[in-house]
């Protein structure tokens, strides 16, 4: 009897680390018909979501083997498979585009559809205080080179996904942080601050729903049989209307993807702001949001792209900046009892400190780092003229 406890006990261990032993798959994604990498694409589990870098390459990581796992990107045919199924699978993976199949055309303006999706907001998006575990990273580039890289791990807290920014309260819990720059030593050296987490998370979730009346709209162009693509453009030539497109799910008439950058009209009408011996103004800037719905039937942002581009005079030299901020949401909704908020959100983002965690980040998927972000950590910097800044 004891002999078969023994055996009894014995199969439930193997088979609990059989069914639970942790799976870690690298995959490189293209599209199957230009053989180019294909960015921002969504690979997610129900506890999970990471994307693609510059490069095509995710890295995803699960302790279930035979978990559903889906990959997409708007515009081509989902792939739905699992842990085990991708890991037997060859380094590259390929995405097909997705033809335009219309069984019933169905004519709507554009002021209809987005009367609808304008209407079904609060329908479709949270509107009461919640928690999301997320990953950011900040690159900080000058005239095409690395200076800063900042990668953060952590949750936050909302009162509300969309709104005003006067309106929205977020709060900040960081779990784990890496960082790197180099500084010119030089005194005369521009003096360029970063985004905050505040201005980062209100930015691109107050500009989500725009005042429709400042804008015209264009007709609604097919994407598959359920996404329809929307252009707009400012009424006004002003620096603050911008121009972009939507792209509406009509089945529920929720925003799938959005684009808003800067209208470039204006951008020789946009005034410098002096500092000291430099000045400065803002000559790009966009942002890219992607959004899914979880199994509560909420809609949630669920990857970010901003970018900016920034016009520095120092005396006599011009100096352009290229800063880029991209935002996963890890796990949406998750515990909002366990949330315990531990930094200034008004921080610039490259001032934060927080300990170097290597076990964490030898194991997480967000975002791998792609071949010129590990040239720039690898590469020996000379000390006399740059100082390190770095928690690792």
């Amino acid at each position: 009897m004891k002999n078969m406890r023994n055996i009894a006990v014995f199969l439930f261990i193997f088979v609990q680390q059989f069914l639970y032993s942790q799976l870690i798959v690298k995959k490189h994604i293209i599209d199957k018909q230009t053989k180019q990498p294909l960015v921002s694409v969504i690979i997610h589990n129900t506890n999970n979501y990471t994307l693609t870098n510059d490069d095509g390459l995710f890295v995803f990581y699960t302790i279930h083997a035979y978990d559903s796992i889906s990959i997409k990107l708007l515009g081509y045919e989902t792939i739905r498979t699992t842990a085990e199924q991708l890991s037997k699978e060859k380094d590259t993976l390929f995405l097909l585009p997705k033809p335009i199949e219309l069984s019933e055309v169905v004519v709507e303006t554009n002021q209809e559809i987005l009367s609808q999706t304008y209407r079904k907001a609060l329908e479709n998006y949270p509107n009461e205080p919640f928690v999301e575990d997320f990953f950011l990273r900040t690159i900080l580039k000058k005239n095409g080179q690395i200076l800063k890289i900042e990668d953060i791990g952590g949750r936050v807290k909302r009162n509300k996904l969309l709104g005003l920014s006067k309106d929205l309260i977020v709060d900040f819990q960081i779990l784990n942080m890496r960082k790197f720059g180099i500084e010119n030593k030089d005194k005369y050296s521009e003096d360029f601050s970063l985004l905050s987490l505040r201005e980062v998370f209100l930015w691109y979730s107050s500009l989500f729903f725009i005042d429709y009346q400042n804008f015209n709209f264009s007709t609604p162009i097919p994407i598959d049989d359920i996404h329809k693509k929307i252009a707009y453009f400012p009424k006004k030539n002003n620096f603050y209307d911008g121009e972009g497109y939507f792209v509406i799910n009509t089945e529920d008439y929720s925003i799938t993807e959005r684009f808003h950058k800067i209208n470039e009209e204006i951008i020789d009408k946009i005034p410098f702001t002096k500092k000291l011996w430099t000045k400065y103004r803002t000559s790009y800037y966009s942002l890219k949001e992607k959004c899914e719905k979880n199994i509560k039937g909420k809609y949630f942002i669920a990857s970010v792209s901003l970018q900016q581009q920034v016009e520095v005079y120092n005396k006599s030299n011009k100096n352009n900046y290229d800063i880029e901020y991209q935002i996963i949401i890890t796990l949406p909704f998750s515990d909002i009892s366990t949330f315990k908020a531990n930094v200034s959100s008004k921080k610039e983002l490259f001032k934060l400190n927080f300990p170097y965690n290597k076990n964490f980040w030898e194991k997480q998927n967000q975002l791998p780092l792609t071949e010129e972000i590990q040239f720039f950590l690898d590469k020996a910097h000379n000390q006399k003229e740059y100082r390190i800044i770095s928690n690792f």
